[in-house]
């Protein structure tokens, strides 16, 4: 896959707290960050997933009906 660079600016805490979570993970600061950045993403699809999944369940008759109707 073809790397893109992207200039990030943070506090210098939040700088160290990367660099210092890259080296326990021994990745580059920048897989690290992109790591989080796919993780956080895989979890909003899922938690989108599981919300669109309820009301399917809850609502599905009721959005079969309508569309009988139609």
């Amino acid at each position: 896959m073809a790397k893109t660079q992207v200039n990030l600016r943070m506090d210098e805490a939040v700088a160290e707290m990367a660099r210092h979570g890259a080296e326990t993970r021994r990745v580059p600061v920048g897989e690290y960050v992109a790591q989080l950045i796919q993780d956080d993403n895989n979890r909003m699809h899922a938690r989108f997933l599981a919300g669109a999944q309820q009301v399917l369940d809850e609502y599905g008759d009721l959005i079969d009906g309508i569309e009988d109707a139609a």
